[in-house]
């Protein structure tokens, strides 16, 4: 097997007609108000902190999306080429005439038109029954909020007084950084036993369990490597250093964002800290399909390994605002609701900034745990290098052919596991030659759906712990639905996650942001259908994901379920996702409840609207599962590979189905069962 990689992503660069068109959108989306829009603006937050600022309000008030445009094309410029191709196309054709006719209906070129039409215009794409309109307004809207709103220059940050960036303590001594080699380094130190393509949840594991069994161990990671001295805790910065193409990964329609990690320590290094360990039914379901580990006692025994390893306890937990309000109206209510452990040793832990690296060191990440392990046994490291194919001679892997800049090697192994990733591991599988049908196959998710809570107090949903809370109030009986945690949410994810509905009630909204508090939901898909391939243009994974029936209908439960929390902890105002829905407000003389005759006949109205928008995913499972012959599973039971022997998989494309709970403990479990797999062989090592 010996497929060719070429590494030519083509550019895709936007003209001055073109960049006109894409201020154009953007000042629709973020507009200057008029002087009536700015009386309301003030008139509807007059319990706002900053309404005495004038000069501040008028600002924001007059602020248009436009300035943030260069920060617009920096992120266009790393999403996927399907994106920018797309989003290339539309902007040429509404930097013309006709084009703009063809799209709008209007004569004139898009930015000639005045804003009050350009903002009707992104509201009945919003509206359209053509899906592709849909996923354009909600892609170029998307655009424009997070370039706007991460912007620590926006006048929003100052009106409210917020703070992008953590402050640690400078007299805190970190530990020692890790030793990262050069391509060439590497080369010069001969043959290694393993090579392991990867460092997040599944390759800092398996790099720490063959260098303390004394094997010689190589981790090769594309993402970039930062200690946590050069962590900057700020959104914007966060996301374009530590995520997947800086975190405008998609699927091809565009209508799916993945939040993956892509650093060294992979998603490890940029989750929230969960550490629930994978429920029974979940346990069962894999067991049942001839997969005996995840029900056998090694699994249990694996497991606390894991959890002892990574500091994984509910000690020194503070629950802030949004997480009291999910646990204390989750009681009321009768929801089962539990604290979540965190991987942070029991040391408290309240930046709210750990999805942007954990500048404070306490986050227990495997570049912390494992890799430390595995660098006091030898391991070396490798950052910044992308592999491009796996080296296969008369069916065995014999190493890896990698690039960093411009610098391509084959480096030469005994053995090569994949960490890669359930968006990677696939892909790489297939450059590499291999054909299993299931390969690419079955990838699951966890839909990730935001809904929020406005309150008359502040909240101040960015202070304190990120995530401390779970109710798991949605669980059918056969193990699928949904759970609710609470997310860290700063000005630009609110304001990408907050339907539009014209520029000005965005602006109040956002301007309320203190006020703001959210609800995630965690869908666990059981009929929705994904596939990874790989591009063979870019030689990069292209994703595809429909969402099934009953997983939507499993979402619109969960947006009523959310919406009884809200209403239970007293909130103002209760939004969903959903545009065809107007948000549910309680008006000042009403008692705010639950039982409220109006507010039971709109939540009624959320779930027949079921859930049909955009949402995100921070989880990826599946797209290499385990299987007990190749039909069923692209790898073997012991996480080797059913084609190339000496080809082992080890993260989160190995479950059978998704996990149903945050999936970082039972990817380094997995982690740990390949491993013991690897050494248990002899032959291999």
């Amino acid at each position: 097997m010996d497929s060719s990689y070429t590494a030519n992503t083509p550019e895709v660069i936007l003209d001055d007609a073109q960049l006109s068109a894409l201020a154009a959108i953007m000042d629709a989306a973020v507009s200057p108000l008029t002087a009536a829009e700015q009386q309301t603006l003030l008139a509807n937050n007059k319990g706002v902190r900053p309404t005495s600022l004038s000069s501040s309000i008028d600002a924001f008030a007059q602020y248009s999306g436009a300035a943030a445009r260069d920060r617009a094309v920096d992120a266009l410029s790393r999403a996927s080429l399907d994106t920018r191709q797309q989003i290339s196309r539309v902007l040429w054709l509404l930097s013309t005439r006709a084009g703009t006719f063809a799209l709008t209906g209007h004569f004139s070129a898009f930015k000639d038109l005045d804003s009050q039409t350009r903002q009707n215009i992104l509201a009945r794409w919003r509206d359209s029954w053509l899906p592709p309109l849909n996923a354009l307004q909600k892609g170029l809207v998307t655009l424009s909020m997070i370039a706007t709103y991460q912007d620590p220059s926006c006048p929003l940050h100052a009106l409210i007084g917020y703070t992008s960036s953590h402050v640690s303590d400078d007299t805190k001594e970190y530990p020692p950084r890790l030793p990262m080699l050069t391509l060439s380094e590497a080369a010069k130190l001969g043959r290694f036993d393993a090579i392991v393509v990867g460092s997040g949840a599944g390759g800092g594991v398996v790099a720490a369990q063959l260098a303390t069994a004394g094997k010689r161990v190589l981790v090769i990671e594309k993402g970039t490597y930062y200690h946590e001295s050069q962590m900057i805790s700020e959104e914007g910065e966060g996301f374009r250093n530590l995520y997947e193409l800086g975190g405008a990964c998609s699927t091809t329609d565009g209508k799916v964002t993945f939040l993956a990690g892509s650093n060294f320590g992979g998603g490890t290094l940029v989750n929230y800290s969960v550490c629930l360990k994978p429920p029974h039914y979940v346990r069962e379901e894999w067991a049942k399909q001839g997969l005996s580990y995840f029900k056998s006692p090694k699994f249990a025994t694996d497991l606390e390994r894991v959890c002892q390893r990574i500091g994984a306890s509910t000690a020194g937990l503070n629950h802030n605002l949004p997480n009291q309000i999910l646990l204390e109206a989750s009681q009321k209510l009768g929801y089962p609701v539990q604290d979540v452990p965190i991987n942070s040793g029991g040391k408290v832990h309240d930046c709210g900034m750990c999805f942007t690296g954990c500048k404070d060191a306490i986050k227990n990440s495997t570049t912390n745990t494992w890799h430390r392990d595995a660098h006091a046994h030898g391991a070396r490291f490798l950052d910044k290098t992308h592999v491009l194919r796996v080296i296969t001679r008369n069916g065995r892997a014999t190493g890896v052919e990698c690039q960093q800049g411009q610098t391509r090697l084959i480096l030469d192994a005994d053995l090569v596991v994949s960490s890669a990733g359930s968006l990677h591991t696939p892909a790489l599988l297939q450059r590499s030659g291999l054909t299993n049908k299931n390969i690419g196959r079955h990838l699951s998710i966890h839909p990730a759906i935001v809904v929020y809570g406005f309150f008359d107090q502040e909240i101040n949903p960015h202070h304190g712990g990120i995530l401390t809370v779970a109710s798991k109030s949605g669980v059918d009986s056969k193990g699928y639905g949904y759970i609710i945690e609470v997310p860290s949410i700063h000005p630009g994810l609110l304001s990408a996650t907050i339907p539009w509905r014209g520029a000005a009630r965005h602006k109040s909204a956002m301007l309320r942001y203190r006020h703001a508090s959210p609800l995630v939901i965690i869908l666990r898909d059981k009929d929705s259908s994904g596939t990874i391939t790989n591009d063979p243009q870019t030689n990069q994974p292209r994703i595809e994901y429909k969402l099934g029936k009953q997983d939507s209908k499993y979402a619109a439960q969960a947006l009523e379920t959310c919406a009884m929390i809200f209403s239970t902890a007293g909130a103002r105002e209760i939004h969903t996702p959903q545009t065809e829905i107007e948000p549910f407000v309680f008006d000042q003389s009403e008692k705010i409840s639950p039982d409220h005759p109006r507010f039971q006949r709109w939540r009624a109205q959320v779930v027949r609207q079921g859930f049909h928008t955009n949402f995100a995913t921070a989880h990826q499972m599946g797209s290499c599962r385990l299987g007990v012959s190749p039909k069923i599973g692209a790898v073997r039971p012991t996480g080797e590979t059913w084609e190339v022997k000496n080809l082992y998989v080890a993260d989160a494309s190995l479950f059978p189905t998704a996990s149903g709970v945050n999936p970082m403990v039972t990817t380094e479990t997995l982690a740990l069962h390949v491993s013991d797999n690897i050494i248990g062989n002899k032959s291999k090592l």
